[in-house]
């Protein structure tokens, strides 16, 4: 087998790519996807539009009918709850939720901090962790959950029922849900949803990142335009498939992600837990990724070009206005609290605002500011991590916003590391585990 169909579901996009054994990009397609923001603190996606891009991807795809293998990398958390026959029962809630604050508060109270952090390697984290969008649905969608067929699974979870007619979920994606032992790399844990009153017959079946999730359907096949009978492998979320890509596997790597989120990775050998960061396994068994995460890092961006800089272009913006502006930067006299869809690390409901601005404040520095807010939250973590861990001094940039201007703007901010720009490896990451997965089962 000699190329790779690897799919990336992002919050603003779906991408499909087809990679050789080299992990040489030898063709790819981008699909928009439509995130619906309502009542200010409410995030969904339509589940059946994301299939529908796959499907429209990858029918542009020359290559499609040559490859040997299917594997997915998608966004998380992305909580859905399908029926028996793998149909959406609501709309995707995603990481960008946050309407179920009274929920996150009832199950910390319910389990308590330590035994989140200590069992999930997280708290309860309205919409950052699906526990909460879950029990959100438990309260006001009671029909969905007591339904005997229904499966609250991940974006992934559509997927791979789809492909494949089985209800899985790989560890990466569990350890966003708080149901999961992160911390032990195991199971969904029923010293989490016994006392929170959730059956696990509701749940997928978890399955590791590096392992065939099933053969393709024929009527997926058939839909998607690619050959039969082919294997798909489960593959991981797309934070984890981009450390994979950037070979960040060993204690002490770390990467820096920047796109909707922005996020800060440290590679672990063994599980290390505070309220500080988020913790997921990584896709290979035995090692996990603590994550310091700014919910909209790049949406944060977007906000921005879109209420103060209404009269630039979408693409002059990214490609000349924020290098410009990067480039000859006012001093910072501003600052920037960069909570826009709320703090990943705490239950209560936190909200970004500007601070110090003036009279003679521009926009231009109000941008810069906003960048800085963003960095600066990701970055000074650095400080805590190296009193328990040896860090790389390296730390690979990839993402789509992972530019040449802010790399160098990162840059500025780290004292005693080195920030490599390597560009997108999502894809990559995907493939590889793909290529790893079926070299080993072959």
């Amino acid at each position: 087998m000699d190329q790779i169909l690897a799919v990336d579901i992002g919050t603003q996009s779906l991408r499909a790519g087809i990679l050789d054994g080299q992990l040489n990009l030898l063709e790819r397609q981008q699909v928009p996807l439509t995130v619906r923001v309502s009542r200010g603190i409410h995030a969904e996606m339509d589940g059946e539009e994301i299939w529908s891009a796959l499907v429209a991807a990858c029918r542009r795809l020359d290559l499609r009918d040559r490859i040997g293998a299917v594997v997915l990398s998608t966004l998380c958390p992305s909580l859905l709850p399908l029926d028996g026959s793998g149909h959406p029962l609501h709309p995707v809630i995603l990481h960008l939720d946050r309407r179920s604050e009274e929920e996150a508060r009832w199950a910390l109270q319910t389990i308590g901090e330590e035994t989140f952090l200590n069992i999930a390697g997280n708290l309860p984290i309205p919409g950052g962790i699906s526990l909460t969008s879950l029990l959100w649905l438990k309260n006001n969608a009671p029909e969905i959950y007591r339904r005997k067929d229904v499966c609250f699974g991940h974006a992934a979870t559509l997927m791979l029922h789809r492909l494949t007619g089985r209800f899985l979920i790989d560890p990466s994606n569990a350890s966003f849900t708080g149901l999961y032992d992160t911390v032990g790399y195991s199971d969904w844990d029923e010293r989490l949803y016994g006392p929170l009153d959730i059956d696990p017959a509701k749940l997928p079946t978890v399955q590791h990142s590096n392992t065939i999730a099933g053969e393709i359907l024929p009527g997926a096949a058939a839909d998607l335009g690619i050959p039969k009978a082919i294997p798909v492998v489960t593959g991981a979320n797309d934070t984890t498939c981009a450390c994979v890509g950037a070979e960040v596997n060993a204690e002490g790597d770390l990467l820096n992600t920047s796109g909707t989120v922005d996020i800060l990775v440290l590679c672990l050998d063994k599980p290390m837990v505070s309220p500080r960061h988020l913790l997921r396994t990584h896709a290979y068994p035995g090692k996990w990724l603590a994550m310091r995460t700014v919910g909209a890092g790049g949406g944060s961006l977007e906000w921005f070009r879109k209420n103060f800089c209404r009269e630039i272009d979408k693409e002059e913006f990214y490609s000349s206005y924020l290098q410009q502006v990067l480039e000859h930067r006012p001093p910072l006299r501003a600052s920037f609290r960069p909570f826009l869809s709320g703090n990943r690390h705490q239950v209560e409901l936190a909200t970004a605002s500007f601070d110090n601005l003036t009279l003679d404040s521009t926009r231009e520095e109000m941008l810069v500011a906003l960048l800085d807010g963003i960095v600066s939250f990701q970055f000074d973590e650095l400080d805590t991590w190296k009193n328990h861990v040896a860090l790389n001094n390296s730390i690979k940039h990839v993402g789509g916003g992972a530019t040449s201007c802010y790399t160098a703007f990162k840059q500025e901010k780290l004292t005693g590391f080195k920030l490599q720009m390597v560009g997108e490896t999502t894809l990559a990451g995907a493939a590889k585990l793909a290529f790893d997965t079926l070299e080993k089962v072959c």
